[in-house]
């Protein structure tokens, strides 16, 4: 392994970690819920480990900081977070026939449903009080809502559970495709539609859902019961054409490395692939050491190499990856185009192993 001059090994929590502001995430929170949310009530994803900042961390800061509910994915995340949040609301959607559904129904989980097939697995476990429900419409993107023909059996089976004391439907929801505001609002439309025909078969849910971040901001008339927001409260863009910072969200995530060696003009850093940083093209992207930037040169299985920047450096000295915009540190979103993918890879590709070092203040 590298060696300090003094000779000492540098270990893993020492050679990279992450900074994680929850300051900075509970800021966040706040821009959400006055810029995007407004009067609706503010649902926060936490799937995919809290896009890689640590979900038994984060989910407790987001309802601290005035979310209503978590957007969780999947039964797993679910069961283990409902042992540190009892009474949060919960609501998990990718469900597969392997799916222990018993276990969702006995940590109280809102459950997502698209098919008939879903209501009968839910039928045959054992109920004490009714599973709550939001079904599930789609409405043009194609993410595993249930198909217009296919939607009056749905609601019909709904309200033969709901008229049993299986189950009660507090939500219907959708997702958007968010290409443009026009065919937002056609969405829109056929959601609306969707409801008219659950109303039709006996059914009464409060929570009406289908805006995301994007859809909040542009289309406010989608905010409805309920906004569900992700990336953006980790102060990572969803647009293209706009930052995080523009929209007075801040970075959550900083990505930091060491300096475990100097030879000639280059840099390198001890972090790597193995560790999640994404392939980039050689010669491409930066990262700041000391106030410097340093042209990344190659991507290596546990190290990364650095033209050696301007500045003074030495061994032990700490590299910013990402996280650090306002000190000229790259953004999340640059790392993602270097990488010719979105934010979410960047962030939730950063390997477990890596150290989560969460800030205070």
């Amino acid at each position: 392994p590298p060696r300090f001059p003094g000779g000492e090994t540098v270990d893993l929590n020492d050679r990279c970690w992450l900074d994680i502001s929850l300051p900075a995430f509970t800021h966040n929170i706040g821009v959400v819920k006055t810029q995007l949310a407004g009067e609706a009530l503010l649902m926060v994803a936490v799937k995919s480990d809290a896009y890689g900042h640590g979900q038994e961390m984060m989910a407790p800061a987001a309802v601290s900081a005035g979310a209503d509910a978590l957007a969780v994915l999947d039964i797993e995340t679910g069961v283990a977070l409902r042992r540190l949040l009892p009474n949060v609301p919960m609501l998990c959607w990718l469900l597969s026939p392997g799916n222990d559904f018993q276990q969702a129904i006995d940590a109280s989980l809102d459950m997502g449903v698209s098919h008939v097939w879903q209501l009968r697995a839910i039928e045959e476990a054992h109920i004490t009080t009714p599973v709550r429900l939001h079904l599930k419409i789609d409405t043009g993107l194609h993410r595993n809502g249930a198909l217009w023909r296919d939607w009056p059996a749905l609601v019909a089976e709904a309200a033969r559970l709901e008229g049993a004391g299986i189950a009660k439907v507090v939500g219907i929801w959708s997702h958007l495709a968010d290409t443009s505001i026009a065919e937002d609002n056609a969405a829109l439309e056929r959601f609306h539609k969707a409801v008219a025909v659950a109303r039709e078969a006996g059914l009464h849910p409060t929570l009406l859902h289908i805006a995301a971040s994007a859809a909040a901001m542009e289309v406010p008339e989608a905010r409805l019961d309920l906004v569900r927001v992700g990336l953006i409260a980790y102060g990572v863009s969803p647009f293209e054409e706009v930052t995080a910072q523009d929209l007075n969200f801040q970075p959550v995530m900083t990505a930091r490395a060491r300096v475990v060696e100097i030879e000639g003009s280059t840099v390198t850093l001890g972090m790597g692939y193995t560790d999640g940083l994404l392939p980039i093209p050689p010669q491409t992207g930066w990262v700041l050491i000391n106030g410097e930037k340093a042209p990344i040169e190659s991507l290596g299985v546990d190290t990364l190499t650095v033209s050696r920047p301007a500045g003074v450096v030495h061994v032990g000295d700490v590299a910013t990856l990402w996280g650090e915009p306002a000190q000229g540190s790259p953004r999340v979103e640059d790392w993602a185009a270097w990488a010719g993918t979105i934010g979410d890879e960047v962030i939730v590709g950063v390997s477990p192993r890596v150290h989560r070092n969460y800030l205070t203040s």
